[in-house]
């Protein structure tokens, strides 16, 4: 048998390697309707944010991080080391965001409010207070995502079926660090749809 070196075999394509930079997540309540096409047939670009859908603006550079952890039960037997078989007993998929804006929206999150709740005005202040909260409310969660410009730009679109507030970070008030909300997101299955998340990327065909 011939051999063969690993470079002339390389099947590897840096066109293929993505950094996004431009990025925005937005949500909606869980009553509001999902798009059934997140992409423009024409163009690939993404299509227009649904009505209810409200973009919650400036994140950290550090991103939005997707965390993912699967759970599983093995079953051992006398005759052998291995797990003779495994199975799947739970699957997490999370979302994990700093919000560098401290406007009305974002603090609403913040505070267990729906969106049909939030001022109309983002950037007009807000007042929000706690008290017997039972829980955070599920919400439509869209994240549209953008590498390069022009024609051949990438677009990623990521959606949450129903999402919900599950964790949040610590505030830090100081003169040298900006105020961010570090919140998680927990994805969770939509019984009407069985589907809980949504990737999809296209490259742009204009300008």
């Amino acid at each position: 048998m011939a051999a063969t070196d690993v470079v002339s075999i390389l099947d590897d394509n840096n066109g293929n390697v993505r950094k996004w930079g431009t990025q925005l997540l937005a949500l909606a309540d869980y009553s509001t309707a999902m798009p059934s096409e997140f992409f423009d047939k024409t163009t690939n670009k993404p299509n227009a944010l649904p009505d209810g859908f409200k973009i919650l603006g400036y994140i950290s550079t550090d991103g939005m991080k997707i965390s993912r952890s699967i759970d599983s039960s093995d079953v051992s037997a006398v005759q052998d080391l291995e797990p003779v078989r495994s199975d799947i007993t739970s699957k997490t998929r999370t979302l994990q965001v700093t919000f560098l804006e401290m406007n009305a929206w974002v603090k609403a999150v913040a505070h267990g409010v729906p969106v049909a709740q939030w001022p109309a005005d983002k950037n007009n202040g807000f007042e929000y207070s706690d008290g017997a909260i039972s829980d955070f409310p599920y919400y439509r969660l869209l994240v549209l995502m953008q590498d390069g410009t022009g024609v051949g730009a990438h677009y990623r679109v990521e959606a949450g079926y129903k999402a919900k507030v599950t964790n949040q970070g610590d505030l830090t008030h100081s003169r040298s660090d900006a105020e961010g909300e570090e919140t998680t997101f927990t994805f969770y299955r939509d019984p009407a749809v069985n589907k809980s998340y949504y990737e999809g990327e296209k490259v742009s065909t204009e300008v």
